[in-house]
């Protein structure tokens, strides 16, 4: 692999702290390191806004601020945000990248499964979650609980940042050949998915699994606050209801509400490539799909390669009309891309939080009892 092209592994972007491309009070802390992402956190300084907004090309997001902003928040103590609300966030890195390098962002799957929006903004780039080559400048986050009010404060990370040098993601005969060689995609007993059988156009297409006991969870309606604050306890019945069995094969999802599905595939992530989900697949449907949408090498793995794949869970959000889904129908696409170099510690390695390696079913954020 080239050094040029991919996602970088955590050694490489250790290295842009220690080359002042990545900046942070306090230095890098290491926890914050997945096999091929960083952790942003937050900082003290928070806003609340009228609505979303995207900077114009060259505008600084403190132009924003100061025309947009309707009143500071303090996030050095605990705050809550409302649900139905949108916040700006300044994050606590700032990036001096060379021209070469770029990096978009992502939500943390933790937080996707609570329903909060996350979208980095930047100076002058009036696009969400991209950060342009070159970049030298300060991030913010726009957070928008959907679903519950969310209490948080400064140092919590709601997104990952992947950084590249240039992004390649792999088309459909490359998908072919890898499966052949170190199986991408399983069925729940652990063999693997014949290549002939495999929805591959440019990314691999997954389907819904509606044939558990309990299939998903759909969001309540509460006046409780999730915490994220260390030590919380968030009653999983007290947020999300769940979902049985239908007995047909078939469930209504209504407009409006959140829910947490899965994958009836399991996918197995060898180190040498991350996905990105994607969070809104025309083909599949009108509906998201998923917030969190990147999944780091290693994943459903194992570290020499014994695993035997984990289904991907999903936020799903119908859009303008009601949906019907069916077992088995596809739900969302996966595409894998190359990285620079392949990690030392695969997602699932002992001593990473790798917490949903062994999650089976539509398991919900780590937040929740």
């Amino acid at each position: 692999m080239s050094a040029d092209r991919g996602a970088l592994s955590a050694e490489s972007i250790q290295a842009l702290f220690e080359q002042g491309c990545i900046r942070r009070p306090g230095g890098l802390d290491l926890a914050r390191l997945q096999p091929c992402s960083l952790d942003l956190t937050l900082s003290a300084e928070a806003y609340r806004l009228p609505a979303s907004i995207l900077p114009l090309p060259k505008e600084p997001i403190r132009t924003l601020i100061d025309e947009f902003a309707r009143r500071s928040i303090d996030l050095s103590s605990p705050q809550t945000l409302l649900r139905g609300k949108t916040y700006l966030i300044r994050l606590e890195e700032s990036l001096h990248l060379p021209s070469t390098l770029g990096a978009y962002t992502n939500s943390k799957s933790s937080i996707g499964r609570l329903d909060v929006q996350t979208r980095t903004l930047c100076d002058g780039h009036p696009r969400f979650d991209k950060i342009s080559r070159g970049y030298q400048g300060e991030l913010f986050l726009e957070v928008a609980p959907r679903s519950f009010d969310v209490v948080l404060q400064q140092g919590h990370s709601l997104n990952q940042a992947i950084f590249y040098g240039r992004r390649r993601v792999l088309g459909t005969e490359e998908l072919e050949a890898l499966h052949r060689r170190d199986p991408l995609v399983l069925f729940p007993d652990g063999t693997p998915v014949p290549t002939e059988a495999l929805w591959v156009d440019d990314g691999v297409m997954l389907s819904v699994d509606l044939s558990g006991d309990i299939v998903g969870w759909v969001a309540r309606a509460t006046t409780e606050e999730v915490s994220l604050l260390a030590g919380a306890q968030n009653p999983a019945l007290e947020f999300f209801e769940p979902l049985t069995r239908p007995k047909d094969g078939r469930m209504l999802l209504r407009r409006g509400h959140f829910y947490i599905l899965c994958t009836r595939e399991f996918i197995r992530i060898p180190p040498t490539h991350a996905v990105e989900m994607l969070p809104y697949e025309t083909t599949a449907g009108e509906f998201r799909a998923h917030y969190a949408g990147f999944f780091d090498p290693g994943f459903g793995w194992s570290p020499q390669g014994e695993g035997k794949g984990t289904p991907a869970v999903l936020e799903v959000r119908p859009y303008d009309d009601d949906l019907i889904l069916r077992h088995g129908q596809p739900i969302c696409k996966m595409a894998f891309e190359d990285l620079a170099s392949i990690p030392t510690l695969p997602y699932g390695a002992s001593g990473l939080r790798s917490h949903y390696q062994d999650q089976r079913g539509p398991r919900l954020s780590r937040y929740f009892q």
